[in-house]
């Protein structure tokens, strides 16, 4: 850990803590050394499951095998220890994900670009211009929070969340830009959709993000959306 990083713990329910993370240069830095550092916790004895998020990493534990205060230090010394990959080094495989951006598969792409005063080509242009981190993994399984995403993109969340978004969805809330792996519920402003398989329940992966991971869009047209529909890419 650099000496820069300090974290907090409080307790998280009766079998649980939750360490909060600050003194990183962004969220690409905090959320790889979180997920680092949970990837070391979870193999602790007692320890049922360590979950990264941008700033936080929250441990559970099995009170039969270890005690709240040996869970607690199980997850000061995790942090303590942890090293992050850098966010600027060289990653070999770089993620392409093709997205069909606006009209019905981006409900919400003509409201963000109004916010952000910029033409829907513009946006596209930029979205899918920009290289993108996998910084964590979250809210619902397999959804990749994706930045640092440009100021001139951002939007606030919905207010009302939908109470059901297609898989492959392609979404923008505040400095990330994300993907939902699966079909969920979700708050974010939807620009677009692949029509990529993001989950494999019969692989040994089932998701395709991983934390750390290099990922860039590209955009389609409706007739390749459908031919890789089509072709169950």
């Amino acid at each position: 850990m650099t000496d820069s990083v300090q974290f907090d713990i409080q307790p998280f329910g009766e079998r649980g803590w939750l360490a909060r993370l600050s003194g990183f240069a962004g969220d690409v830095e905090s959320g790889l050394f979180a997920n680092a550092a949970a990837d070391a916790i979870r193999l602790c004895e007692g320890v049922t499951d360590a979950v990264a998020g941008i700033d936080s990493i929250t441990l559970r534990f099995d009170p039969a095998l270890i005690d709240a205060e040996t869970a607690r230090h199980a997850l000061s010394n995790g942090v303590k220890n942890a090293a992050a990959p850098s966010a600027t080094s060289i990653t070999t495989t770089v993620i392409e994900i093709p997205v069909l951006y606006g009209g019905e598969a981006g409900p919400d792409l003509e409201l963000v670009c109004d916010r952000n005063h910029l033409s829907p080509a513009e946006y596209v242009e930029r979205h899918s211009h920009a290289p993108y981190r996998v910084i964590t993994l979250g809210f619902a399984p397999g959804f990749a929070y994706l930045g640092p995403l440009d100021d001139n993109l951002r939007a606030p969340r919905l207010s009302t969340p939908r109470p059901r978004l297609p898989a492959g969805s392609v979404g923008v809330a505040g400095g990330f830009t994300g993907v939902y792996s699966l079909s969920s519920p979700g708050g974010w402003n939807i620009i677009g959709r692949t029509p990529l398989t993001l989950f494999d329940a019969h692989s040994p992966s089932p998701f395709v993000f991983q934390p750390g991971a290099s990922v860039r869009f590209r955009s389609i047209d409706e007739i390749e959306f459908n031919k890789l529909i089509k072709q169950g890419k």
